[in-house]
């Protein structure tokens, strides 16, 4: 499918909707420029089988680290919302339809997201606070019904096979970040029989492939923590403001940290098509 297809379909009485919650192209648009492949019309088969349940975790540990890491290197340019209250998150999962985890509840306490600035502390990417979620989910409800319910109005596939439905739209998807283009890193409600319920996962208008990244939001928090530690990332700061602007993975020296977790989840062999299905993306630091 090309792109002005993909712009067509998300166009129209939709715009609105779209422009507040970053879908539509923006500045970044051209650089994908690829085309998705076209399966025809009809909704892939779901695989027979019920995906593993959810883990059940105590996120605090993973937090007490991000929180020195951040300490230690963010003290003076970055600041986090106040953590949410336990009837906001009641409040949020109603709205969803969903209960959440026990770690979500927990990462929601710890801070209720932030907003200070678009470049944020999952390697650029900001952690949404709980109205912006709502936003994001209500928006990506909103195109699937422009797209008269069809998940798969927009072809796509997911990795690994299986385990993550490869469906442009999926109302149980939870977005945790956003990239200012309309692409998420999020919890994924709705599995395949090959994953996890509660998986953390790479979605949005420009991932054609679904990528699954962690089988829980503890043990993605946990891998994020542990890149950090390593000293695997760079980090820079405008001089004479406090406000975090480029903020990266070293190795592999990206400039999107969805590019960047792609091929370090990679396997050998495994993700190849992935990355020659996507053009690299350009240099393209949007300023608050």
């Amino acid at each position: 499918m090309d792109r002005t297809r993909r712009n067509l379909l998300i166009g129209g009485s939709m715009l609105g909707t779209l422009a507040l919650a970053g879908l539509l192209p923006g500045a970044c648009a051209g650089r994908q420029g690829r085309k998705a492949a076209v399966r025809g019309s009809s909704p892939p088969k779901r695989p027979p089988g019920a995906p593993r349940p959810m883990l059940e975790e105590d996120i605090a540990p993973v937090l007490a680290r991000l929180d020195a890491w951040y300490a230690a290197h963010l003290s003076n340019q970055y600041k986090f919302n106040p953590p949410a209250t336990d009837a906001a998150l009641d409040a949020f999962e109603r709205r969803v339809g969903l209960k959440m985890p026990r770690a979500y509840r927990q990462l929601y306490r710890w801070h209720d997201g932030e907003e200070s600035d678009r470049w944020g502390p999952i390697y650029g990417l900001p952690l949404l606070p709980l109205r912006h979620v709502e936003q994001e989910w209500t928006a990506w409800n909103e195109v699937l019904a422009g797209f008269n319910g069809n998940r798969y109005e927009i072809p796509g596939s997911g990795w690994p096979r299986g385990a993550v439905d490869p469906a442009y739209i999926n109302p149980r998807w939870i977005a945790l970040t956003h990239d200012g283009s309309g692409n998420h890193i999020g919890l994924d409600f709705d599995p395949w029989p090959a994953g996890r319920r509660g998986q953390v996962i790479l979605y949005g208008r420009d991932e054609d492939v679904k990528v699954v990244l962690a089988p829980s939001l503890g043990r993605f928090l946990e891998w994020i923590a542990g890149l950090l530690e390593s000293g695997n990332f760079r980090l820079e700061v405008e001089p004479g403001r406090q406000v975090l602007r480029p903020f990266g993975l070293k190795d592999p020296p990206t400039d999107h940290f969805h590019d960047g977790a792609r091929i370090l989840w990679a396997r050998p062999g495994r993700m190849a098509d992935l990355r020659d299905r996507r053009q690299s993306r350009s240099s393209c630091h949007l300023k608050a």
